[in-house]
């Protein structure tokens, strides 16, 4: 898989091809405190469990408000699954149940189609098979940055919908400043943090993350749609 330099990621404002799974690596952010969550990796039956069945039982909400909306998608996901693998950004029913009440309408809107199917593309690798040791590696090809700090040997994933940066999470600290890393890792810009991995069918990988993944930019998107009045 082939990985570029670092630099700034550009969110795309249509479908990127999926050439490759992995973005270049970013200049590290500030990032507000989480909440330290366990991570977990673990193997689900391979023979036994589909992705979609999976989905459907342990991500509920998730799969019924957005990755249904994906034309063909577990065709798509089985296809991968037998060459390059996939990997998937889930959110639990606690997070889901959480979204603000105005963006739940604005996605089951059927005016919105497109754009929920972009929301939800941007939650899925379709042709890369991205572990949670592999986002959590450390480049030791470069020198460490001034606080001793190794860089991610990867800043960024291309999905579906576009690509999303790569970080460390932190916590502690008041207010956004004096937070420390605590060993996990963040996806997107809003800072999604990965509380556990699982392995689904043959080469499919799934992430839990504690938040949507997508841009905080496509809920404007939604906004323009609505016509006042209906």
């Amino acid at each position: 898989m082939l990985l570029l330099r670092r630099q700034h990621l550009i969110f795309a404002a249509i479908a990127l091809p999926a050439a490759q799974a992995f973005a270049p690596p970013l200049v590290q952010l500030q990032r507000a405190p989480h909440t330290v969550l366990s991570e977990s990796s673990t193997d689900v039956d391979k023979e036994v469990v589909t992705i979609e069945s999976y989905l459907k039982t342990n991500y509920p909400l998730f799969e019924s408000t957005l990755i249904s909306n994906i034309p063909n998608i577990y065709s798509i996901l089985r296809e991968s699954d037998s060459s390059n693998g996939f990997t998937i950004f889930c959110a639990p029913d606690s997070v889901m149940s959480n979204i603000d009440p105005k963006r739940k309408l604005q996605i089951s809107d059927p005016r919105n189609a497109e754009i929920t199917e972009k929301l939800a593309s941007y939650h899925i690798i379709s042709n890369g098979k991205v572990t949670q040791e592999r986002l959590k590696r450390e480049d030791w090809t470069v020198p460490r940055s001034a606080d001793g700090v190794a860089a991610l040997s990867i800043g960024g994933v291309l999905t579906i919908g576009g690509e999303l940066r790569v970080g460390r999470s932190k916590s502690g600290g008041f207010m956004g400043f004096g937070a420390k890393e605590d060993g996990g890792v963040v996806i997107g810009n809003n800072d999604a943090k990965v509380t556990k991995s699982v392995t689904v069918g043959k080469k499919g990988v799934i992430h839990e993350v504690d938040a949507l993944v997508a841009p905080e930019l496509i809920w404007r998107y939604f906004d323009q749609l609505r016509i006042p009045g209906f």
